[in-house]
């Protein structure tokens, strides 16, 4: 056998005289919803969230139309499907977007079967509702015969516009952590006594902060688009579940209340069945398990949020119902950084349990051999998983889409990323055509996915064969992340080199704008930003009703998560006492006249997480400045400035609202005040 076709043999069949056209037609169009008590307005396919679910048989050529009638370009990608570099959906990169008011049809054979699924990759549409469900079936028939056959498709919901929640993110980015109950306050860190406290100093020291696991508060999750779905299935009969984590950002934990579940597929491929109690799916993974329904009763297939936010539920059987149980909400206090590492390497099993809880793949084995080809070269690239949740900024070694946006490599040599991960966040990567090893030990049977979860600060090492040509999407698929930059072009050389002007038209880099504005008894002060990625202008402002001010207008640009640099202007009037000789009491107070400086600048995270700013002004003086905010309970925070002029500030806020804020202050300059703070 050629060695280079060989990972595609372990997942494909000689095409069979039976093949035949499949074909399906299809409108992409606009919806109106209430999938969370408000009526808002959708993306669907054929009137349907998700889409259709798409069938065909190995060996088939599945032909698929999309009539676009939105007023905005669309696209489908296939996900997990060897095919065609130009049919793989990606506008710009391999294939032209479905502009509005046209249609595409994409075509292509049908080499593997298995559990897939289908989405747009155009911008945040997959949060909107353009997603669906594929489903091969093998030539021959599956090996494993069960009674019934069902698709379970997960997803995560929100009722603001998706680009407001991005626009939120960049804006705080634990904006959501309120609506969570995920605010990582003071009050609580004592409550959860001495570990939590030393977790909190350890984070600050290392300026990380304590962990969360998610970034967006949703409104619902769905299973097949419900928030409660029902399958009937009559008692002893066999089902196979179709598993398909088709979140925009949301890892699910999965739990059926009728007994252990039988894991026989990962990402489509089969794998040495595996039971298990309770299944955690990273964002696009795919699983088929077996269940049994022993009894005439309806048992609960519970789809949990891993931040035990809530949870979609799916009742197979008839009869009465049997619930899940509840997943306790992961203590954030007590979760430490250095307790994430090797899951592709050790078992992680309950007490006394001999049904293992599935959060890792160090039990994944495949039923054939995976082996890369021995007579290949190979090429070892380690990529760094890199962000933070300031401005949220995510990328591959520092760097985002359109800083950089490929990572060249040959054909015909075995390729193996090392996935390190620096930040807090789990990260679910996908790579497009192609299936790699995911290398947890089984050595040649290692599993094959075509997308693996990165714990927070773990490395994860993947294997494959290069054996495609031209450009592949490599990205995080949290949706959210990627828009932010964390994704890469695996670009196969002497392939003709991607232009600027697509990837611009693919990637963007857009402009948000905030304000947060102070209306206190003594004083008015407040903060303008403009920003993207790398860039922002930063207005900031004080005025205390004497006709004082100060107003500092600067351009930051960003180099690391932690470092600025800035250059900008102050413009500053401050008033002088006169006071009498005789018996030194005021007698007159005058504004001075405005003064105008420039500035030169950096702005660095100091350990503690305390925001430090150094400045050289074009009269030659310096200026230390240090400032630092404190979450005391949920609602309540506390901030505080100083300087090296000895000006200073501290304040303490309620939050009645993301948006609106009482606060109360006290300044070096303008003394005590209270009142309103508004955000927008």
């Amino acid at each position: 056998m050629n060695h280079s076709k060989k990972i595609l043999f372990i997942i494909t069949l000689s095409i069979p005289l039976c093949a035949k056209i499949v074909e399906y037609n299809f409108d992409i169009n606009y919806k109106k919803v209430s999938f969370a008590g408000k009526p808002v307005t959708a993306m669907a396919i054929d009137n349907c969230i998700p889409g259709p679910t798409i069938e065909a048989h190995e060996g088939d050529t599945l032909r698929v139309t999309f009539h676009n009638k939105m007023n905005v370009e669309t696209s489908i990608h296939w996900h997990g499907i060897l095919l065609p570099n130009d049919q793989d959906g990606v506008p710009y990169i391999t294939t032209p977007p479905i502009k509005k008011h046209k249609f595409f049809t994409y075509e292509f054979k049908v080499k593997q079967a298995g559990t897939y699924w289908y989405h747009s990759h155009t911008g945040l549409q997959e949060q909107l509702g353009i997603y669906g469900a594929l489903v091969f079936h093998p030539r021959k028939g599956e090996k494993i015969k069960t009674d019934n056959d069902q698709v379970l498709l997960f997803s995560d919901w929100t009722n603001e516009k998706p680009s407001r929640v991005l626009a939120h993110l960049k804006m705080d980015g634990d904006y959501y952590a309120l609506k969570k109950g995920t605010v990582l306050s003071w009050d609580k860190v004592i409550k959860n006594g001495l570990p939590a406290i030393k977790n909190k100093l350890s984070g600050a020291i290392t300026r990380m902060g304590l962990m969360d696991i998610s970034d967006i508060g949703y409104d619902a999750f769905l299973t097949n688009g419900k928030q409660t779905e029902y399958l009937k299935v009559q008692p002893d009969e066999t089902v196979r579940l179709r598993l398909i984590n088709a979140a925009a950002s949301t890892y699910f934990n999965i739990e059926f209340a009728g007994g252990p579940m039988t894991i026989v597929a990962a990402d489509g491929l089969d794998i040495i069945p595996q039971k298990v109690k309770r299944l955690r799916m990273a964002v696009a993974e795919t699983y088929d398990v077996i269940i049994k329904i022993s009894e005439k009763k309806s048992y609960e297939l519970r789809a949990t949020a891993e931040d035990g936010t809530d949870y979609s539920s799916t009742f197979i059987g008839i009869g009465k119902k049997v619930f899940a149980p509840n997943i306790p909400r992961p203590n954030l206090f007590l979760m430490r950084h250095d307790k994430h590492k090797n899951h592709t390497k050790k078992n992680h099993t309950q007490k006394h349990d001999t049904i293992k809880h599935m959060t890792d793949y160090a039990k994944l084995r495949s039923v054939t051999k995976t082996s890369l080809p021995e007579n290949q070269t190979t090429k070892k690239i380690e990529i760094q998983l890199t962000g933070t949740m300031d401005g949220y900024r995510w990328s591959f070694d520092n760097k985002i889409f359109l800083e950089q946006s490929n990572i060249e490599i040959n054909k015909e040599e075995n390729v193996h990323f090392i996935l390190n991960n620096k930040t807090m966040m789990h990260h679910p990567i996908h790579l497009h055509g192609h299936f790699f090893q995911v290398l947890n030990g089984q050595g040649d049977y290692a599993p094959l996915k075509h997308t693996v979860d990165i714990p927070a600060m773990d490395t994860v090492e993947i294997a494959f064969d290069a054996n495609e040509n031209h450009h592949w999407l490599f990205h995080c698929h949290n949706l959210y992340h990627m828009l932010a930059g964390m994704m890469r072009t695996i670009s196969y050389k002497h392939s003709t080199p991607l232009t600027e002007k697509k990837i611009k038209l693919f990637s963007h880099d857009p402009w948000y704008y905030f304000s947060d504005m102070t209306t206190l008894s003594q004083m008015i002060l407040g903060e303008i930003r403009l920003l993207n990625t790398r860039n922002s202008f930063e207005l900031e402002y004080d005025y205390n009703y004497k006709h004082e001010y100060d107003i500092e207008l600067r351009y930051f640009r960003n180099f690391t998560k932690f470092f600025d640099a800035y250059i900008g202007a102050e413009f500053e009037r401050d008033a002088c006492i006169k006071k009498c000789v005789c018996c030194s009491k005021t007698t007159k107070r005058i504004l001075k006249k405005p003064e105008k400086i420039f500035v030169l600048g950096i702005r660095y995270m100091l350990p503690l997480l305390i925001q430090s700013d150094l400045r050289v002004s074009s009269k030659g003086r310096g200026r230390l400045a240090l400032r630092s905010k404190l979450h005391l309970t949920a609602r309540n925070f506390f901030e505080w400035s100083w300087n090296t002029d000895n000006e200073y500030r501290f304040a303490l806020s309620f939050e009645a609202h993301k948006h609106l804020l009482f606060m109360v202050a006290y300044d070096s300059d303008f003394k005590w005040g209270a009142g309103l703070r508004v955000r927008f």
